[in-house]
């Protein structure tokens, strides 16, 4: 029986033939079958045609396995081994049943052998500086990307991305303060981000609005019938920073309240003081509504987002969570537990709705379906405290915090997967872990926060949890026209021409943010990023430029170019605190950085030089700045002063070029042509993909210079000043420049791709 290996897939079919022999024999538990008579069955069920030797192979393997199971049980009970089944050469149905159990449990643990666990390395810890009190959340933010703890006792840290603390106050003191427990018993209930204000509720039964960077009182609502609990926040259209949100939260009363902001982006009241009784006065800045909604105390409440619903769970039987729209005009969905809800969470992609519960289990639910949950994980023995749902991942999990155990599920299968005991610090102290103790963090790669009494502990999430062989994010569907790297946070940016930009992160080659459709069904022409990396700016074919931010997607500001023409190129002048655009309209658009709002400066001091469009430019530290136009023109010019220090164009000409484009989709089908596009000298494509279109050389003897298709500082000899030596790498016609921008000479070298069917360098 020594032989070759049997090979995979003549193994599934051979099992299935089997199965089927073992259905043949039920019901004559008496009668066997010899080996003849079991190759003759198991050829027959195979599909093709094997070897007889992989066939007597399959019998070597059945009937050692039923020796050896006999084996074990004559020695075990002192039996003679004589006359073994295996020796006699027979098996019976039984003996094939146990075989086929057997295999079907090896190939089970196989299985689960190639399963990656989703949390593979130990927790790290991080606490609370100068206090003891319990984290209440951790929060995210923008500009620059960081995170901010906010404790019950007022106090508040912000934190890098890799979690090393950054600075740490303590709200207090003035109008609008939050004083500990040892002051005069207020303390923080929970907390939530809007854009840069801090949301927080107290048990003075107030509602304070905080800048995050002054730490000022920006607004105080104050005098609510009871005390909030839990916050939420959410917007109806997370692509425009401009759109209406909505503040939830719940009380101890089992009321939820929801106010509605009409231009959260400007202001949430008028005045500063705001009680609850006269809200209404702030009509139509801002509406509430406010009732009744469950038996016991709101323990969390929820955004479900693109649908308008609010999610509410209270630890009583009925209701035990409810899933209302802000309207509260359509239908209420309510979902009954016995020992109620004690957490719960919602993805919008996967659709379910998690619920913790004190009775032991974890059920997943569809959202408006109440009746019945669709799965219930009950492998617990202490209450559910926490539950979040990681849809991030190549497969998704639901992880749950008991007591200090972490338990990690595959929500599709319903398969525990890992069970971690986590080992806070603390050891004589009750563990307390505040209204939301679970967060999945994106920075700087993908990280399961954990938060007890004043510790935090953060998992490092594997993006290759599951089997082995599942699909992984390849990239951008359509062709990239950007990438920029984000060293602060070891992550790249790109874009693509379909309109799509994705931050990755560079450790685990997983995209962090992904906004699709970033000028609806424009061409995403241009791309930069902020040097903190908190700000991603997209530009248009149209001359659209938008503003978004690089760790939630969210559309924060859209800007308009002169002339609704291509914009090309994007730059960040952090020196003064500016951003500079260009295109095809042939001007500089200058951007002033003023408290992280873009507003349009005057016409650039230098003109206009450049006879046809630009189509590249680039900047160096502290005050150069290149472009490069149609017509063969590079300018370099002083960003102080805005004056033009140096000109160059190459002797490089070509003749009059025809374009052979019959795919290209002109953008003159769905916007006019501008005035600048038809004074152009040359004939160009309507779309920036060079690479889409030929050239063929015209009949007539006419000679043009050749486009600069790119240009790029070297930075580190223009800092020197040396003359000399080249500063400045222009890419003209497959040829590529180099130049001495501090004199007014010829190019220093020339480089010359010999590849005929290449004519540009990128």
């Amino acid at each position: 029986g020594g032989g070759a290996r049997l090979s995979p897939n003549f193994e599934m079919e051979a099992v299935g033939a089997i199965s089927e022999l073992a259905q043949s024999l039920r019901g004559c538990e008496l009668r066997r079958i010899t080996r003849s008579d079991f190759e003759t069955t198991v050829r027959k069920h195979l599909s093709g045609s094997h070897a007889d030797q992989q066939i007597a192979q399959l019998w070597d393997k059945v009937s050692r396995s039923v020796t050896a199971r006999w084996l074990i049980i004559t020695k075990a009970k002192g039996l003679s081994c004589a006359g073994l089944c295996g020796g006699r050469g027979t098996i019976g149905q039984g003996e094939l049943c146990s075989f086929l159990l057997r295999e079907m449990q090896q190939r089970e643990s196989t299985a689960r052998a190639h399963l990656t666990l989703p949390l593979p390395h130990l927790p790290t810890f991080s606490s609370m500086p100068n206090t003891k009190d319990t984290v209440c959340a951790v929060l995210g933010l923008s500009t620059p990307p960081q995170y901010l703890t906010v404790s019950k006792d007022g106090s508040i840290c912000t934190w890098s991305t890799r979690f090393h603390l950054q600075q740490s106050v303590s709200i207090g003191g003035g109008h609008g303060s939050v004083r500990g427990r040892q002051g005069h018993g207020m303390c923080i209930t929970s907390c939530v981000m809007i854009g840069g204000t801090l949301v927080l509720a107290t048990t003075g039964r107030d509602l304070l609005f905080y800048d995050t960077v002054s730490l000022s009182c920006l607004h105080k609502f104050q005098k609510l019938p009871f005390v909030p609990l839990c916050l939420t926040y959410g917007v109806e259209d997370e692509k425009y920073a401009t759109s209406p949100g909505h503040l939830v939260w719940g009380d101890e009363s089992g009321c939820v309240g929801i106010l509605s902001f009409a231009e959260p982006h400007k202001s949430f009241f008028r005045s500063r003081l705001v009680t609850f009784n006269g809200v209404t006065d702030q009509a139509p800045l801002v509406r509430i509504r406010y009732e009744k909604a469950h038996s016991d105390w709101v323990c969390q409440v929820g955004w479900t987002g693109p649908a308008h619903y609010v999610i509410s769970a209270a630890q009583s039987s009925s209701p035990s969570l409810l899933i209302q729209h802000v309207s509260a005009h359509r239908k209420k969905y309510i979902f009954k537990i016995r020992m109620g809800v004690s957490c719960f969470d919602y993805s919008h992609r996967l659709e379910v709705v998690a619920t913790g519960s004190l009775d032991h289990i974890v059920r997943l639910w569809t959202p408006f379906s109440p009746h019945q949950p669709v799965a219930s994980l009950s492998s617990h023995t202490t209450g559910i405290v926490g539950v979040a749902i990681d849809e991030r991942s190549t497969m998704s999990y639901v992880h749950i915090t008991l007591l200090q155990f972490l338990c990690v599920w595959d929500i599709r299968e319903h398969h525990l997967l890992q069970t971690v005991s986590v080992k806070f610090p603390f050891t004589q102290r009750q563990p307390d872990f505040g209204p939301s103790p679970l967060l999945t963090l994106p920075l700087p790669s993908p990280t399961l926060n954990i938060s007890c009494n004043e510790y935090m502990a953060r998992f490092t999430l594997n993006e290759a949890a599951g089997l082995e062989g599942e699909k992984v994010d390849t990239g951008h569907t359509h062709p990239v026209c950007a990438v920029f790297f984000i060293p602060h946070f070891d992550q790249l940016v790109s874009g693509c021409e379909g309109g799509e930009v994705r931050v990755w992160d560079i450790s685990s080659r997983r995209t962090c943010m992904k906004v699709e459709g970033c000028h609806r069904d424009q061409e995403l022409t241009a791309l930069a990023v902020d040097t903190e990396g908190g700000r991603i700016l997209t530009g248009s074919r149209f001359g659209a430029i938008k503003v978004w931010d690089s760790l939630t997607g969210q559309n924060l500001q859209s800007l308009e170019t002169p002339g609704a023409t291509e914009v090309v190129s994007i730059l960040h002048h952090p020196e003064m605190r500016r951003f500079l655009a260009t295109g095809w309209n042939r001007q500089i658009s200058v951007f002033e950085d003023k408290k992280l709002q873009l507003s349009p400066e005057p016409a650039w001091a230098g003109g206009t030089p450049h006879c046809d469009d630009i189509i590249t430019m680039d900047y160096c530290s502290p005050y150069y700045l290149a472009t490069g136009s149609f017509d063969g023109l590079t300018v370099v010019w002083n960003t102080d002063t805005e004056r033009i220090v140096a000109q160059f164009r190459s002797q490089l000409k070509r003749r009059d070029q025809i374009l052979t484009s019959a795919t290209l989709k002109s953008p003159t089908s769905q916007h006019p042509p501008s005035a600048t596009n038809s004074l152009s000298t040359s004939s160009r494509p309507a779309s920036r993909r060079l690479s889409s279109y030929r050239l063929k050389s015209a009949s007539r003897s006419h000679l043009h210079h050749v486009p600069v298709d790119k240009l790029l500082f070297l930075k580190t000899r223009v800092k020197s000043k040396a003359r000399g030596q080249s500063t400045l790498v222009t890419s003209e016609g497959g040829h590529a420049f180099f130049w001495d921008m501090f004199s007014s000479g010829p190019p220093l070298a020339v480089v010359v791709d010999r590849m005929k069917e290449r004519w540009r360098l990128s």
